[in-house]
């Protein structure tokens, strides 16, 4: 058994790997690259969230890599860079570079990700929303808590994903954790990152017409699954299925670049706070993002 900690949960795990939460936890099915079939889909659109293993090769791995590297060395006002209660580490994340980043229009156009997206949505037209570098050093103390996407977003829709790809290996003790089937409950408060605190409410009338609950307590979550990853491989997840991450107190670095998919059904919608990211273009309620250039459809 292995003790660890996660916020303020300690639990003892047996040799799955799996830890720092206080439910039951298993292991989804792997699929590989050239499995792009109804199964897979199946798995995705069941459970939320699924892993496709080697998709990415060295070359989009390299040209993802030195993309980072640009947006680190220019971080926009969405970045930041966030510790823990321990661990000299640090916790990168930023947003809406891609434009300004030559290697990354590439990926959103070339690699074999819009590929993906638009099999797993069954989708007509696939829209590009944005991508988010997240950025892990060595001995970062501070999670990634619970949270689901979709609130975060000025969208409502089922066809929104994300497509999580590892730089670097991740062992399931630092690895991306998902609620199985949480992508079926209802949207729930999003959160701060640094304070892990809810996001502030501006519009009273708003809330009480959506009615965003606070997200649940975990153990009344159910099942955990996630995947030790390796360079080239993703995972995919819905925009409202409930995922998060425990601290990184290797001594590797975890980069990450995920991006954000959207299908024919979604559409522009209102918060009762300001957006993450606070971006809409030209969109009011009910427009479908595809009407809107900032966020493009992509051709595959």
């Amino acid at each position: 058994d292995r003790v660890c900690n996660m916020g303020k949960a300690v639990v003892s795990t047996q040799s799955t790997g799996f830890s720092c939460f206080s439910v039951p936890l298993c292991l989804s099915s792997v699929y590989d690259i050239m499995e792009f079939s109804e199964s897979l889909r199946k798995e995705f659109w069941e459970n939320g969230a699924v892993v496709v293993r080697g998709l990415f090769s060295d070359e989009w791995l390299e040209k993802v890599a030195s993309g980072i590297d640009s947006n680190l060395a220019h971080p926009s006002k969405y970045s930041e860079r966030v510790k823990g209660d321990i661990g000299s580490g640090e916790y990168f994340n930023d947003y809406m570079n891609w434009q300004g980043i030559p290697n990354f229009v590439d990926f959103v156009h070339n690699s074999p990700a819009p590929r993906l997206a638009k099999f797993l949505l069954d989708t007509e037209k696939l829209v590009f929303y944005h991508e988010h570098v997240l950025v892990k050093d060595p001995q970062t103390g501070k999670r990634t808590p619970w949270h689901q996407d979709q609130p975060y977003y000025p969208m409502d829709g089922k066809q929104v994903l994300s497509i999580w790809m590892p730089l670097d290996r991740v062992e399931v003790m630092e690895t991306l954790l998902f609620f199985k089937g949480s992508h079926k409950l209802p949207y729930f408060m999003p959160y701060k990152f640094v304070t892990e605190r809810p996001y502030p409410i501006e519009n009273e009338e708003l809330q009480k017409k959506m009615n965003f609950p606070p997200l649940p307590d975990e153990t009344q979550l159910g099942e955990i699954i996630g995947w030790d990853v390796s360079p080239g491989d993703c995972v995919v997840f819905a925009g409202t299925t409930i995922h998060g991450a425990p601290p990184n107190l290797t001594n590797t670095c975890r980069r990450v670049l995920s991006t954000r998919w959207l299908g024919d059904d979604v559409v522009c919608a209102e918060r009762p706070w300001t957006t993450s990211p606070p971006v809409q273009g030209s969109l009011k309620p009910g427009d479908k993002f595809v009407e809107d250039g900032l966020f493009p459809e992509i051709k595959c």
